[in-house]
């Protein structure tokens, strides 16, 4: 890493519905999950803007 680089910042948190232990959402991979969350993450007003 350059210490030229664009620092990484949060700016906004999303997460996963909870489930339990070999529930509903065992049969969903995590990259999937994960996925949702990143895409729910930008859609939102603040992400991404400026």
């Amino acid at each position: 890493m350059t210490a030229h680089a664009d620092p990484i910042v949060i700016v906004s948190a999303v997460r996963t519905p909870l489930g339990r232990f070999l529930g509903d959402l065992s049969p969903v991979p995590a990259p999937t999950l994960g996925s949702h969350v990143i895409r729910s993450a930008l859609e939102r007003p603040c992400a991404g803007s400026g």
